[in-house]
C-alpha cells in the first residue's frame, strides 16, 4: 500500500495551480442526518441528507508573486468557480481520485471566507474557507 504525501498535491482554483502557495489542504465531505424515530422504534432512527463538501485552505501569503490572495479576493460575493483537488498530484488514475467542483450557473466553488494574517515577527499567511455548490465529483481513470 503506498501513502499520499501532501507535498505532492495539486489544488487548481479557477483554472490556476495556487497549491504552491499553500501549506494545507482540507476537503471535508459532510452529510447531515435528521431524526425520524417514531415511537415505536426501539433504536434511533435517520435519515440521510445532502451532501455538503467544503474546503479549508492555508499557506503562505505572497502578494508580489502569488494568485491565490488575487484569485480569492477577486471571487468573495462574486459567483462560483471551478475548483480540482488532486491529493496525488498525478491526474485522475484507478487509486488516485480527482475532485472536481465545476462553475455552471449556481454550482461551483464559492469564497466563504479570506483571513490575511500579518503577525509581527513571523511569516504572513493566507486562509480561506471555500463552499461547493452543487456537484462535486471524484474522477478515475
Amino acid at each position: 500500500m503506498s501513502r499520499t504525501h501532501g507535498k505532492n498535491s495539486d489544488f487548481s482554483f479557477n483554472g490556476t495551480a495556487i497549491e504552491g502557495e499553500l501549506d494545507s489542504i482540507v476537503q471535508s465531505i459532510d452529510v447531515p442526518a435528521a431524526p425520524v424515530t417514531a415511537f415505536a422504534d426501539a433504536y434511533e432512527v435517520a435519515l440521510a441528507g445532502k451532501k455538503n463538501t467544503t474546503y479549508e485552505l492555508s499557506g503562505t501569503l505572497d502578494i508580489e508573486d502569488g494568485d491565490a490572495e488575487r484569485l480569492m479576493m477577486a471571487q468573495i460575493g462574486s459567483g462560483a468557480v471551478s475548483t480540482i483537488f488532486d491529493p496525488t498530484g498525478s491526474g485522475p488514475a484507478a487509486n488516485a481520485p480527482e475532485y472536481r467542483a465545476t462553475a455552471s450557473g449556481l454550482t461551483g466553488t464559492l469564497v466563504k471566507q479570506l483571513t490575511i494574517s500579518l503577525p509581527q515577527g513571523d511569516r504572513a499567511s493566507i486562509k480561506a474557507s471555500l463552499q461547493v455548490s452543487g456537484q462535486l465529483t471524484r474522477a478515475v481513470a
